[in-house]
């Protein structure tokens, strides 16, 4: 019996094994001059293919292999060189694109410069270009996205500055079946840089050089805007496109608001929860309450019935444990055994206030003040937190990745395999573009603030989450913790399955297709020893762990889901772990919190003192000690006023009398 069940255990392994092999190939040519240095159209082309997760082959213009490589039937498009053109037939590319009923793959024309020939220009676009021409203005320029159903999506009417007062555009035919997707304009006039053409049951998109000064170099991310993403905007577009379904995307669109530290009391300093409810729903957005753990014996019944009766709307997920200013440092100023400590008793007294309340509460990590080590995110993963959410997604103590790959994703499994997500400040101005970018590259969005983002009134987020809504119209408002459990990319395979890429350990699979398919999910794991299960909606699933990965397959029926869920091994007993509140310094700090943000906030001197407060980015202590200083100046102020006005009562008395002795009326009337 026990050889039968060793044998079937095999035996799924190996399903899983081979299900998980790609048995298609889905590929981006790009056709290159005898040039052998890379270009930075290539760079470009490398970093869309590798987003989405298809196949990039460079061939050489005129070598025998680059027409088999184009009739291949996994290649989905087709990219030459400008400076290639001239070496390419273009009547046999064309056949060797075609694929029966369905048309050809898209072509992309990328590179070209007033080098470029005109005539080679006509032949390639059906006439439609009549060369390159170079514009000048002595302003700044600025890009400008067109509008076309399927190529330019979220990012169409999208405007930002141009890096540079001179460009390349192309001459066009007036009259011409022409998608002018990215255009430069300047004070007189608006040109197209990057286009598209229908002839012949051809897509052609032609591209100028993006790169005039040469430069190739990407170091860069979502939220330093969008002049830069707009430099690689059109080979992204014409990839996403060639790829749709089998290319990595989204299943759905998320975002989320968080309000960092308050607790449940009505209202938090400007929080009204009340007055936040009303325009969540005439806005259609949900907030998350960063919850320090400190606080879970303080909540007010009828603010947990609000959110007891408003899941839709709120929810709570896990700041720090005491908020002890940077509680969660680099390991020389707070030990490792400390830390581990606090996220133990964190862990604990989020329980304790479930139990209190019934409310659930998202195990999403939000650090105080500025995300930990590497070594924390570790402990994170191994306590079973889903991922950890901060204005910064690098640990302290770690250098930023240098793919730049990794400044498309606000998500990032980098370290210690766990997700750290990027979320980004509205108590400044968003930078330009960064909603209609996130949603082009299906990023969710992690919006965050303080109390104080309402000073003015609790419309303050009305208008970035309508921006969002209208952006993307499927945007789904969601807790953390649901976005984190939908962290998850899916593609197409040739056999109508689909490939799933997740970021975190616990997933919830959306099947909305009308037939039943089978996932193939992969998440990355570098250590299958530290994994203590894998279950699906609470049964043991097979799983494999191989070239550092987690892979398993699971079949979902039409319009079902699935939720996944790993586990690690650790030593938690929270039955064991105190909530008692001993500290008597972290007392004050959290009551001089609370004396900041419910007291100090209504005035304008009590705002200021806080500004002040984090703009020299005072420690407690020294807070502390300028408190003190502040109460012994002001008593001592009261003393010294008191004593002048007992000095000067006699002689006020001593006129008063030589008054009434001048006026004897007065003193009658008195």
């Amino acid at each position: 019996m026990t050889n039968r069940r060793i044998v079937a255990a095999h035996a799924v392994l190996l399903f899983i094994l081979l299900s998980s092999v790609r048995g298609y190939s889905a590929d981006v040519v790009l056709i290159r001059s005898g040039d052998v240095l890379s270009s930075s159209q290539q760079n470009d082309l490398e970093l869309a293919t590798r987003f989405y997760g298809v196949n990039l082959k460079v061939v050489t213009a005129g070598n025998n292999n680059m027409l088999d490589a184009v009739r291949q039937k996994g290649t989905l498009a087709v990219a030459i060189e400008a400076n290639a053109l001239a070496s390419v037939n273009r009547a046999a590319l064309l056949r060797a694109r075609r694929r029966g009923a369905q048309g050809t793959v898209p072509l992309l024309v990328l590179g070209v410069t007033p080098e470029t020939g005109s005539d080679l220009l006509k032949d390639w676009s059906g006439g439609a270009a009549v060369g390159t021409e170079r514009t000048v203005s002595p302003l700044r320029l600025h890009y400008v996205v067109g509008r076309a159903a399927g190529i330019t999506q979220q990012l169409t009417d999208l405007d930002a500055p141009f890096p540079g007062n001179e460009a390349f555009y192309l001459g066009l035919v007036k009259n011409r079946d022409v998608h002018e997707l990215v255009s430069v304009a300047s004070d007189h006039q608006t040109v197209p840089v990057f286009v598209q053409v229908d002839f012949d049951q051809q897509k052609v998109f032609l591209l100028c050089n993006m790169h005039p000064a040469g430069d190739s170099a990407i170091d860069w991310s979502v939220e330093s805007g969008a002049t830069q993403f707009l430099e690689i905007a059109p080979v992204m577009m014409f990839v996403r496109y060639s790829a749709g379904e089998l290319g990595w995307h989204t299943v759905h669109h998320y975002a989320n608001l968080t309000i960092d530290d308050p607790w449940l009391r009505e209202p938090y300093g400007h929080l009204s929860y009340k007055g936040l409810l009303k325009e969540m729903e005439r806005h259609d957005f949900h907030t998350t309450i960063a919850f320090i753990p400190w606080n879970y014996d303080r909540s007010e019944p009828e603010t947990v019935s609000l959110f007891r009766n408003h899941p839709e709307r709120f929810s709570i997920c896990i700041h720090g444990d005491n908020h002890d200013h940077k509680e969660f440092e680099e390991l020389k100023s707070r030990p490792l055994h400390v830390q581990i400590a606090a996220l133990k008793q964190s862990l604990a007294r989020m329980q304790q206030f479930h139990n209190l309340t019934g409310l659930p509460y998202n195990n999403v990590f939000v650090f105080p003040h500025s995300i930990g080590s590497g070594t924390i995110l570790e402990e994170l993963k191994s306590y079973n937190f889903a991922a950890t959410v901060n204005s910064a997604n690098v640990p302290m103590d770690r250098p930023r990745p240098s793919d730049p790959l990794f400044g498309l994703r606000p998500v990032t499994s980098a370290f210690a395999d766990f997700p750290s997500i990027a979320r980004y400040s509205v108590a400044v101005p968003l930078p330009k573009g960064l909603i209609q970018i996130n949603e082009f590259l299906g990023n969710p969005l992690f919006f965050y603030a303080h109390q104080d983002l309402f000073a003015g009134g609790m419309d303050a987020f009305n208008d970035i989450a309508d921006e969002v809504n209208q952006s993307e119209t499927d945007t789904e408002w969601r807790s953390a913790g649901d976005v984190v459990e939908h962290l998850y990319l899916v593609k197409a395979r040739e056999d109508g399955n689909y490939d799933v890429l997740s970021f975190a350990s616990r997933l919830h699979l959306d099947n909305t297709s009308a037939r039943g398919v089978v996932f193939n999910v992969r998440k990355q794991e570098s250590n299958s020893a530290n994994i203590a299960s894998v279950n699906v909606e609470g049964r043991d699933q097979p799983f494999l762990v191989r070239d550092g990965y987690l892979e398993l397959s699971l079949s979902v029926p039409p319009g079902e889901g699935r939720t996944i869920a790993i586990r690690y091994k650790n030593d938690l007993d929270l039955a064991s772990v105190s909530t008692a509140k001993t500290s008597l310094r972290v007392w004050l700090l959290r009551k001089a919190s609370d004396f900041r943000d419910i007291t100090l906030s209504e005035y304008a001197v009590g705002r200021t003192l806080t500004e002040f407060y984090y703009r020299r980015r005072l420690t407690p202590a020294l807070t502390i000690a300028w408190a003190c200083a502040l109460v012994l100046f002001c008593v001592s102020g009261a003393l010294g006023l008191l004593a002048i006005t007992r000095r000067q009562s006699p002689v006020a008395l001593r006129q008063d009398i030589l008054r009434s002795d001048r006026n004897p009326r007065a003193t009658h009337r008195r």
